[in-house]
This record gives structure tokens, C-alpha cells and sequence, in this order.
């Protein structure tokens, strides 16, 4: 069966390691360590049909043989013959009885494609990994002890690594011993399958809240490009070419609601009524409903396992990656939730926060993740308003749509190998981007620029573009946006809201000219002090200086490029999206650079880091 061998030939570079490098298992044996001959996934597989034979008929009988035969990197967890026994036996089927495509499901649970990455364990964390199977589902990766007091790694909560590591010449297998099986339950049946969460899950259904996240795709969507590339500017674009749904909801589990003195529904509503009041207390199912409210604060509009809900990039100085955080719009409208490096909800600045339990969460679904809460989590308005929220939010820009989460754009654009980035039509993002079809819009990133999370938005041509920012709590705010000045920046107007703010602003001049007068820290006797002050003056500021640029040679805050530009302050009455946008009104060459912006509560502006 020479086609295995072509086909699994980028998928095994041989066994190179000692061991498990992230969990220090000791439970390998055998062939754990492969000595590299050349061979390819598909050899790897064929050359050991005592191990392998059934994985290999089921890729050829789906008429897969292709596809590990050309060069790329493949990660395929490839399990064992005794652990196929085992599926067919709990399965009641056979190998026979499965059709094509049941096995090509198999074949595609199994294996990850990628444009530039072969996951091996010691790029594991707890959580999921960051690009999706062929089956455009997530692999989750878990650490539990083993026998000999260490660690072994499990795949999707059930299938041990038996044989990690091994590295071919497109790829690397990892050899488990179970089959794996996403479930296709939606998020709500799977909570109906855990009575450890009864409490919960009869209020989900009471609320009618998991018939709003039910479907996996937005068939709505019309996607208006015919082909897989497009030219922008002279770079290869790929567009976005499906709209693909998810989510994320968390629970707290009988015995978190025990210890809030909750043993049913009527007393988790009557909890919830303590923070969300009375309104329509008959009715589960209005939006104004407090048992709605407290469930539609556990749920995101976005697929996150535990590992993405922050930042964990290289462009975070390494005395802040304890102080990370991402602000998130849950589908209570318009309320926040803060996440804090350690998975820590809603910090308050005593060190109190909701905490999720690692070991309970993860539970993958159709379209998004189940996670476990350690206390009883609460849109408290007074806690919210006056402590968690009550400081500087800055969000990137690649954190404001859902959608570029949900189809792996976000934190997924370095080494794009062979094309230079993404583009999406004006309406991909609904009301969260909008722009008009004379925008030429770019997605890219790269560890080496100086962007906040290594990611940017660049916009040319004669655009317009209105983004949705975050819905803060009412009050009276700065807002800022930062960027990154070049000398092919265009000028433009800014609106906050629709209304027209200020006269049009230069994006080409960097912090040395006088209309800015940036100085480095190093050239002043106050670090900077001063200057700050100077700079503040003219309606700009220097990046944060706890972010790095330049692949951590320096941050945000030594780069004379790295700028904030102060769009004004503004009074908020109510909860409410907040819409700035951006119009071209100089030349269809001069570029919009979108990197982040800031809320800053204005009491807060005298006393602030420089962080």
C-alpha cells in the first residue's frame, strides 16, 4: 500500500523526543522512541499493520488516499487496531458496515491541517489546540496523573497518547487509544447529560435560551467571492468564505449553588432576582426575565476553550502575564465579563473573582464549550460599575467581532505560508465591522510587528469603515486609538456615535514630529513624566509598556511609531453599543492602521500606569 506512505509521509518526522516534554510522562514504550528513517505518515502506517491496519483501510476506503500525499503539516492522532475493537464493539458496527462517510468523519476527526504548524505535546496546553480538525472541530488536550505519579495527556477528555511525537516528513502522529468521537449535541443537551449541573440545566430549558445557540453555521451568509484568492494592493488575500457559528456557556455545577443556599430553579430565580430584578417575573422566556438574565450572562456568541480566553502571545511583557485580561459582550446585551490570566471572571480589586474549573471544563459540543464555575457568577451593577470595570479596557480590534473568533482568524494569521493574509466582505462581520465596497480590507499579523497581540487591521483605498465598540457601564470615558504610524498612513475623520469629532487626523507622522513630540524615556530625567504630559497636550500618547514589539526587543512604549491618538471624552447615560468610524478623505493610497482601543474612566486618567 504504497499510497499510505505518501500520504501519511508529511505526518512523521520520526521519534525524535525522550519523552513527553509538556506532561513528563514516563508511561512510554515500544517504539515511543522512533528513530527517523525518511518515512511518511503513510508509510509510517502501512510499515505497521499490526498496529495500524484498520486506520489504514478506512482511509482508503473513504478515498482519502490523497490526502496526506502532498507536502504540508498534518498533526493526526492515529489510533491503534485494539482501539478501533473497542469502537466497533461499543458502537455495535464493523468496519464493514460503515459507509464512506462515516469513515471519511473518521479520517477528518483525526487529522489537523495546517498552512505552517505540526502540534507536537511540548506545544500542548490545557485546553483546546489552536487549529481546528478537518472536521472543523477542536482538538482538547487534558492532563490527568498516571500510575506513576506523573502525567499523561488525554485527547477530547478520553483517548490517552500512547506514542507522542512522532515526526515525519509532513507532520507528526501522535498514537492514541481510543477512537475519537465529537459529540454533535448542542451545548444544552450535553448540560442535560451531567446531573452534576441539574439546577442549571432546568433553568436553561425553563429560559428557552439554548434555542438561540443551536445552529453551527449562518446560512444566511452569501459569500460574494468565486475564488479561493483574491489581490489586494498586490498581496495574495484569502476571504472568508463561510460564517460559522459558536459559543460558549458556563455553569455552575448543584454543589456551587448549594453553597449560595440554592437547591432548585424557584431558589436560583429568587437569587437571581436579588441582581436582576422583578420584571416579568412570570415569564422565563422574555429577555427581561432575572432567571434569563443570569443565564444569558454565562453565555458568549463566541467558541472559546479555557486556553483562549486571553492572550497568551508573544507580545506580552513577561512581569505582565499574570495582569492579562480580555473584556467579552456575553449575550446579556450590552454586559461585559473581564477574564484575567488563570481563568479569573470578574476580578474585583480585592482579589476576589469567579474562578472555572479546569479539570470540569472543556466539554465540547457541536458549536462551543461547556465550562465549570467555582462560585456563582453575577452581573452585580454595583460591583461591575464601581470595581471590575472601573479602569482601563482596552480590547484589540480582533476581539470585537465574534466571527473572527468563531472562524479561527483571531490569533490564528502568523506563518500563513504562501498567501498574505485575509480579507472578508463589508458585511461578514454584521453590525460589528461595517465598511464600504471601496475599502480594501486586510487581516495579518506577525510576531516581529509592533501591534498589540501581533495582529493588525490595515484598511486602504476610500474607506469608510464604523466598527461596534465594547458596551461599557454609563459614565464618562476617554477613548483612545492606537496605532502604528508609517509614512503610507492617509489622513482621516473620526465619528464617535455619528457625530463628527475634531478635524481630520495625519496617521503618517510619527511620535518625533513636532505635531506629537514623542521623546524616548531614556533621553528625559523624569522617565518620561513630562513628556507624557507634553504629548497629552497635543492629543496623543505613547503605547503601553506592557506590550513588546519587534519580537520583544523593545515595547509598544520605546517605539517611536507606537502611538495613541486621544479621540476625546464622552458621557455614556445607558447601556449601549458604542460606534466609531473612520473616513478616508485624503488618497486611495493613504492607509487606516487598526490595532486597539481604549476606555479610560476619566478619574482614573491622573492616576494611570503606564502599562
Amino acid at each position: 500500500m504504497a499510497w499510505l506512505m505518501t500520504i501519511l509521509a508529511p505526518l512523521f518526522w520520526g521519534w525524535v523526543v525522550g519523552g513527553l516534554a509538556s506532561c513528563d510522562s514516563d508511561s512510554l514504550e515500544g517504539d515511543s522512541y522512533y528513530t527517523f528513517t525518511g518515512e511518511t505518515v503513510a508509510s509510517y502506517v502501512e510499515n505497521r499493520p499490526d498496529s495500524f491496519s484498520v486506520f489504514s483501510q478506512i482511509v482508503k476506503d473513504a478515498g482519502e488516499e490523497a490526502l496526506l500525499s502532498t507536502y504540508g503539516h498534518y498533526t493526526a492522532f492515529i489510533p491503534t487496531d485494539e482501539a478501533f475493537s473497542d469502537f466497533f464493539r461499543e458502537h455495535s458496527t464493523s468496519l464493514e458496515q460503515l459507509s464512506a462517510d462515516e469513515k471519511r468523519n473518521i479520517v477528518y476527526n483525526h487529522i489537523i491541517r495546517s498552512t505552517a504548524i505540526d502540534y507536537l505535546t511540548k506545544d500542548f496546553t490545557e485546553g483546546a489546540l489552536g487549529t481546528s480538525n478537518m472536521n472543523n472541530r477542536y482538538i482538547i488536550i487534558s492532563y490527568v496523573p498516571n500510575d506513576q505519579g506523573r502525567n499523561s495527556i488525554l485527547i477530547n477528555k478520553m483517548s490517552e497518547i500512547i506514542r507522542p511525537d512522532i515526526e515525519l516528513h509532513n507532520g507528526v502522529v501522535h498514537v492514541v487509544d481510543h477512537v475519537l468521537v465529537p459529540s454533535d449535541e448542542t451545548l444544552g443537551a450535553l448540560l442535560n447529560q451531567m446531573p452534576d449541573y441539574s439546577i442549571f440545566a432546568e433553568a436553561l430549558r425553563m429560559t428557552h435560551l439554548n434555542d438561540s445557540i443551536l445552529e453551527t453555521y449562518d446560512m444566511t451568509y452569501q459569500n460574494p467571492y468565486t475564488t479561493e484568492f483574491v489581490n489586494i494592493l498586490g498581496y495574495t488575500m484569502k476571504p472568508l468564505q463561510q460564517r460559522r457559528l459558536g459559543y460558549t456557556m458556563f455553569a455552575e455545577p448543584n454543589s456551587v449553588m448549594q453553597q449560595a443556599g440554592i437547591s432548585s430553579v424557584s431558589d436560583l430565580t429568587t437569587y437571581a432576582q436579588r441582581y436582576y430584578g422583578t420584571e416579568d417575573a412570570a415569564d422565563p422566556t422574555s429577555r427581561r426575565n432575572a432567571l434569563n438574565r443570569f443565564i444569558s450572562y454565562h453565555m458568549l456568541n463566541r467558541q472559546m476553550s479555557t486556553n483562549a480566553f486571553v492572550y497568551s502571545g508573544p507580545s506580552t511583557s513577561s512581569y505582565y502575564m499574570d495582569k492579562r485580561y480580555e473584556y467579552y459582550e456575553t449575550m446579556l446585551q450590552y454586559r461585559l465579563i473581564e477574564f484575567r490570566a488563570g481563568n479569573r471572571l470578574n476580578m474585583c480589586r480585592n482579589g476576589a473573582y469567579v474562578g472555572v474549573d479546569e479539570s470540569r471544563s472543556n466539554i465540547d459540543g457541536a458549536n462551543g464549550f461547556i465550562h465549570s464555575l467555582t462560585d456563582m457568577l453575577v452581573y452585580d451593577e454595583q460591583v461591575m460599575q464601581q470595581d471590575v470595570l472601573n479602569k482601563r479596557i482596552r480590547f484589540d480590534a480582533y476581539a470585537i467581532p465574534p466571527q473572527l473568533t468563531n472562524n479561527n482568524i483571531r490569533w490564528k494569521l502568523n506563518n500563513l505560508d504562501g498567501f498574505g493574509g485575509f480579507t472578508m466582505s463589508p458585511d461578514y462581520c454584521g453590525d460589528y465591522f461595517r465598511f464600504n465596497d471601496a475599502s480594501k480590507f486586510i487581516m495579518w499579523s506577525s510576531d516581529y510587528w509592533t501591534n498589540y497581540q501581533s495582529d493588525e487591521i490595515s484598511v486602504r483605498g476610500w474607506y469608510d469603515v464604523t466598527v461596534r465598540m465594547l458596551p461599557v457601564p454609563p459614565g464618562t470615558y476617554e477613548i483612545r486609538l492606537g496605532y502604528s504610524a508609517r509614512s503610507w498612513g492617509g489622513i482621516a475623520q473620526l465619528f464617535v456615535d455619528g457625530q463628527i469629532i475634531g478635524i481630520p487626523v495625519s496617521f503618517n507622522y510619527t511620535g518625533e514630529q513636532p505635531q506629537i513630540g514623542w521623546v524616548s524615556d531614556e533621553q528625559t530625567t523624569d522617565n518620561g513624566a513630562e513628556n507624557d504630559k507634553m504629548m497629552r497636550n497635543r492629543g496623543y500618547m505613547k503605547g503601553p509598556n506592557s506590550v513588546y514589539a519587534i519580537n520583544g526587543q523593545k515595547t509598544l512604549r520605546q517605539n517611536v511609531g507606537s502611538l495613541r491618538f486621544i479621540v476625546g471624552t464622552f458621557t455614556f447615560q445607558d447601556y449601549a453599543p458604542h460606534y466609531f468610524r473612520v473616513k478616508n478623505i485624503e488618497s486611495e493610497l493613504g492607509e487606516f492602521h487598526f490595532d486597539y482601543l481604549e476606555y479610560v474612566p476619566v478619574s482614573l486618567i491622573d492616576s494611570e500606569d503606564k502599562d
